[in-house]
């Protein structure tokens, strides 16, 4: 029943926010922009989001191999179709899907790749925060630029949107590692906690505790920190890249003082908007991440975008980003012989086993 409420809540959220982006913008000029718009782009732009992809499962290799070494042609596969389900499934169950699939084909514990995903997504986070810091040295973004803009836009103060954006994943990415340097004290505390429970309950949960704790024990390598930080750099660049090649098809760079102000301008962007729109509620993010998308483009301070041509440009960048990937999972799948509505059960009723 709370799944079906999780679903129904992250469907309603995507019809409130696509309401939302779409009366906020000339539907008709948007439109246009669309039609105007050179798409001999797209296929580059697609060809860059692959490549990051690459990229990602070559990370969650080196998160993996203290359990068990996969090859990345076996593990490619299971990012695409972790990142499908993400764009279809609400809350992100994708991450469950994941972490599922992988457990299917290579064995590994759920909670123990749940844990790895958990870690990837606070590194792309910080990853993300490292790029706008840098290029706020560049572009405006606090008193007078984006992230004021933002601010009053949602009528929060900028100061707490900068907070909001940096202080949790800090803090997790800490318990992580504290979680990975104590693994000991770690159990002995949920232990604790969970004596409460029955005992078959109790016995349920310490052992998904330990798997959780096994998948987060590669933090105790401080290079491999070190290496999964180098490695998320270009998984950001190359999507940064999709930005970029779309924005050219929108004839961004005219109005933005060139093509270096657009590339800046598409990391900037890619950082806000992946940051903005990791909030697990409507599948894919679709409506949050145009408007996120759209009100960065509109707010930057290096030129003038009309909103609702930025409002076009998400549109094609989100569904650049979702309907390939969305297809090659499908594909992948069917070659496995393994149903979407299998994929659905699970990501929703996720249950790990206590091997």
């Amino acid at each position: 029943m709370l799944n079906r409420y999780k679903t129904w809540i992250g469907i309603g959220l995507t019809a409130i926010l696509l309401i939302a982006f779409l009366l906020t913008v000339d539907v008709v000029k948007m439109f246009d922009s669309l039609v105007e718009a050179n798409y001999v782009f797209i296929l580059p732009a697609i060809a860059m989001y692959f490549i990051s992809l690459l990229f990602r499962t070559l990370r969650w290799k080196m998160l993996l191999t203290h359990m068990q070494d996969i090859s990345m042609s076996r593990l490619y596969p299971v990012v695409v179709v972790g990142y499908m389900a993400n764009n279809i499934l609400p809350m992100r169950l994708g991450e469950f899907v994941r972490s599922y699939y992988l457990r299917e084909r290579e064995g590994v514990s759920v909670s123990a790749a749940l844990a790895t995903v958990f870690v990837e997504r606070v590194i792309d986070a910080l990853t993300l925060l490292i790029f706008i810091v840098a290029i706020a040295f560049i572009v405006p973004l606090g008193v007078g630029g984006v992230v004021e803009g933002l601010g009053e836009k949602s009528g929060i103060a900028w100061p707490l949107i900068v907070l909001g954006a940096t202080i949790p994943f800090i803090l997790c990415f800490t318990v992580f590692m504290l979680v990975a340097r104590y693994p000991e004290f770690t159990l002995a505390i949920t232990s604790k906690i969970f004596s409460r429970f029955p005992a078959k309950i109790k016995l349920v949960l310490n052992n998904l505790a330990e798997t959780f704790v096994v998948g987060l024990s590669a933090l105790k390598n401080p290079q491999l920190i070190m290496g999964m930080f180098i490695v998320s750099v270009p998984i950001w660049l190359f999507e940064a890249a999709l930005f970029y090649l779309i924005g050219i098809s929108f004839d961004f760079q005219n109005h933005l003082g060139g093509h270096v102000n657009l590339a800046l301008i598409s990391v900037l962007v890619t950082a806000i908007t992946n940051i903005g729109a990791s909030i697990p509620a409507a599948p894919g993010g679709i409506g949050l991440f145009e408007i996120i998308a759209r009100e960065t483009l509109v707010l930057i301070p290096l030129g003038i975008i009309d909103r609702s041509i930025a409002a076009g440009y998400a549109a094609v960048v989100h569904a650049t980003l979702l309907i390939p990937i969305i297809l090659l999972g499908q594909i992948i799948l069917w070659w496995d012989n393994i149903s979407l509505n299998h994929l659905w059960l699970m990501g929703k009723n996720n249950k790990e086993d206590t091997d």
